[in-house]
Formats: C-alpha cells, structure tokens, sequence
C-alpha cells in the first residue's frame, strides 16, 4: 500500500512578492535615518573635490559621526542603487538654499586648491585683493562658491600648521 506524499506548503505568488518587496523598503530606511539630505550633499561635494574618501571621513563633519565604512558605503549606494539615489536627490532638491550655500562653504580644498594658495608666500601680508586675484586667474580650479576670505582663512591655516 502505497500512502500519498503530503504536497510541500508552496507560499502563494502574492505572499512571495509581499516578502520581496517587504525586505527592500527595510533596508533603504534603515541608511536614510542617519544620513540627512545635508550630510549627503557634502559627501558629494568633498569626494568631487578631493576624489579621496579618506581625506572625506577625516577632514569633513557630518551631523553625525560616520567611520569610512559607512562613508564608503553610502557613496557607492549614492552612486549605484537606484532607490537610495532617487531618495537622496529628492531630498537634496528640498534643501533651502542658504542651508546649500552653507554647506558649500564647508567642501574641503582639493590639492590644486592648495597648490595654487602656496604659491602665494608665506612671509607676506597677503590682502583680500591678493585672493582675489587669484580666483579670478583660476576660475576652473577653485571651487565655485570660495570667497576670496575663504581662501585667505585657509591659507592662514596652512601657513599655521604647514
């Protein structure tokens, strides 16, 4: 006597779906809570500037510490995942554009930046007009919202700590 198989429980197609989508929704919020529209824009522009994620996790303040693993990670999810991009574009586009403005003033220099600031020597008394100048000569290597004060500031901490 032979005794029947008792048929496998196969889920039904709408509860599979449910479960696929159920988990990805999960794993895109879980990254958006910490990171805000304003750390992303800053991620961006520092790693557009110094093309170096290192340099990013230790020369940019973010609203909340991030080691480089999270940094590095959310960079390639910027970059590679669809729905984490989308998410953070949109946000970005929603930021006030003073709050942008105020994060553009903080994007690290890149070493031509400083390269150019060096040139200008150490035992002078550089001006305002010293700075500018030196935006003017080299619009498509400074960043385009640096101020000639931001410069002379930054060139104040080089002459400091170089």
């Amino acid at each position: 006597v032979s005794t029947p198989i008792a048929p496998s429980p196969v889920p039904t197609p709408g509860l599979a779906k449910r479960m696929k989508k159920s988990k990805q929704p999960l794993q895109v919020t879980k990254d958006l809570g910490r990171w805000k529209p304003a750390d992303d824009l800053l991620l961006i522009n520092a790693v557009l500037q110094t093309n170096d994620l290192t340099s990013v996790h230790l020369g940019v303040k973010f609203s909340c510490r991030f080691n480089l693993r999270e940094i590095q990670e959310r960079w390639y999810a910027l970059l590679y995942d669809p729905i984490i991009s989308k998410l953070a574009c949109q946000a970005m586009r929603q930021l006030h554009p003073e709050a942008i403005a105020a994060i553009q003033s903080k994007v690290l220099f890149s070493k031509a930046e400083e390269q150019l600031l060096n040139k200008v020597g150490s035992t002078s008394q550089p001006t305002l007009d010293t700075f500018q100048e030196l935006l003017h000569k080299h619009p498509d290597v400074f960043y385009p919202s640096r101020t000639a004060k931001a410069l002379q500031l930054h060139w104040q901490l080089m002459k400091q700590y170089y």
